[in-house]
């Protein structure tokens, strides 16, 4: 299952990988129209190999950790709250569906074994929200967000509303909901 939304920046590096140079090669004269495009080199086949791969065997033990998992009814209710005020979130306008919210609930089980625990706390639903939420959310414009429903005006909606990215609204959210102790 592939639940989740992750950019890793260049500036960040590439753990394990910084004696693997992979360089491009210059630009044809034929080229130099699509020069400025970003292009990532395929690495070749014994490259790819030499990559982190998770065995059979591996995925079987995730599998099993997963369903050792326990949450607490206080973390429980912090997801549930989670995905009531992204709902109710005046930037969000749609994408917190009931599969999103599967994924959601599935990837705080799938984290807590990755993190080496046998229990969800508040800090890995808070990463898996900002993980499964990411790339699903559909953001609020000014004809679309609640408050105009009640007359608020146009150009203060408008001012709200400027520059706020899906991280904002998620980090609003994740603000705005008590996690437990």
């Amino acid at each position: 299952m592939f639940a989740i939304s992750h950019y890793h920046s260049e500036e960040d590096g590439f753990p394990n990988l910084e004696e693997q140079h992979f360089q491009e090669p210059p630009p044809s004269d034929d080229a130099v129209s699509i020069s400025s495009v970003v292009k990532h080199p395929i690495p070749d086949q014994d490259a790819l190999r030499s990559f982190p791969v998770i065995s059979p065997d591996e995925v079987q033990t995730l599998r099993a950790a997963v369903k050792d998992v326990r949450v607490s009814a206080e973390v429980a209710s912090y997801l549930h709250n989670i995905v009531i005020f992204m709902r109710l979130n005046r930037f969000v306008a749609g994408g917190i569906s009931a599969y999103a919210t599967r994924h959601f609930r599935a990837i705080v089980y799938a984290l807590a074994p990755l993190h080496d625990l046998t229990y969800a706390p508040p800090s890995l639903v808070a990463l898996a929200a900002r993980k499964v939420y990411a790339h699903r959310l559909v953001l609020a414009t000014s004809n679309t967000e609640r408050s105009m429903q009640w007359g608020s005006d146009y150009r203060a909606v408008e001012q709200v509303l400027q520059g706020v990215a899906v991280e904002d609204a998620i980090e609003s959210v994740l603000s705005s909901v008590e996690a437990p102790l």
